[in-house]
């Protein structure tokens, strides 16, 4: 794999959609559909990792081994979102080396108030935090994406001096979390203009809801707003799982997800696993260890995994 630093991409004039994921099965789904980067989301990958609501329980050893995982088996730039940073700035440090270490290509740190107390922390210690946290992605290619949780609507100046302090500490973009909630600007793209006219900063558009339209958020690149968070993994994966389980209990067969979703031009001969077995890398790979690769392991579980009904998208013609 061939990866292009996160670097490269904001230097570019293209504006990216961000798939926020949970693993590396909706990793691969996300670089099958053909986006170009991934977020781990805290909240996703809290529920399906430990089948607990996103409490701030997840450690840095679940964070740092998850993104090894995940940078390990794609080339694509890889953001998290480790909210509040585990706690103290020296543990924001340890968290966000560890991450950093994994392969980690960017790091969302909060100014919320810590240990899931109300409120935000006071404009000095978010900017410790901040510097904790880039000061522990040294001697990497890993960037901070520092979070701003204090509302647009309030006391809009205050804002403006939160992000550019930290912009000062060291973040190299600003997620503005609160355009999600606001209502005085006439529309949060509205409102995310006027944080852009206001802050110079590359920008997280966050959290892309239902009515957005792709025209509007295309006009903020001019403002700075290169990266636009879209959940959906989670929900489409629950969605599914509830669809296809409710007709086998119901029917005690195991015939529908066959053909249920022919219409969306992914279909897969016996298991998902043939989406992994796709380009060949690890059939090739093994075959080149051994005098007999037709026995090889990666061999074997290819042809059964694969099948001439596989289709990897809606122009994938067979």
């Amino acid at each position: 794999m061939t990866k292009t630093p996160l670097k490269t991409y904001m230097a570019d004039d293209k504006q990216y959609y961000v798939p926020e994921i949970f693993d590396c099965m909706s990793t691969k789904a996300a670089e099958m559909n053909g986006f170009k980067m991934v977020m781990i989301s805290s909240s996703d990958f809290s529920c399906a990792s430990t089948g607990i609501p996103d409490l701030k329980l997840l450690t840095v050893d679940e964070y740092a081994s998850m993104a090894d995982r995940i940078t390990s088996m794609t080339d694509m730039p890889l953001f998290i979102d480790a909210d509040e940073g585990f706690g103290r700035p020296l543990q924001t440090f340890h968290g966000c080396r560890r991450m950093a270490k994994a392969g980690t290509d960017a790091i969302l740190i909060t100014d919320l108030a810590g240990s899931g107390q109300l409120g935000l922390l006071p404009i000095d210690e978010a900017v410790y935090r901040f510097k904790a946290a880039k000061d522990g992605m040294a001697g990497t290619d890993c960037l901070l994406l520092a979070r701003c949780d204090h509302s647009v609507d309030v006391d809009f100046d205050e804002f403006v001096e939160r992000c550019n302090r930290y912009i000062e500490a060291g973040a190299d973009m600003i997620c503005p979390l609160e355009l999600n909630r606001s209502t005085i600007y006439g529309s949060k793209t509205a409102a995310a203009k006027k944080v852009g006219e206001h802050v110079k900063a590359t920008f997280w558009y966050p959290n892309l809801a239902k009515g957005e339209k792709r025209a509007d958020i295309a006009a903020l690149q001019q403002y700075g707003y290169k990266f636009v968070g879209v959940h959906y993994s989670f929900r489409a994966a629950m969605l599914a799982m509830l669809d296809a389980g409710r007709h086998v209990f119901e029917s005690l067969e195991n015939d529908y997800i066959d053909t249920a979703y022919d219409h969306t031009g992914y279909k897969f001969y016996y298991s998902p696993m043939s989406a992994f077995f796709r380009g060949g890398e690890w059939v090739n790979r093994e075959s080149a260890y051994t005098d007999k690769p037709e026995e090889a392991l990666a061999v074997r579980l290819e042809k059964h995994f694969t099948g001439p009904t596989d289709r990897f998208g809606p122009d994938d013609i067979r």
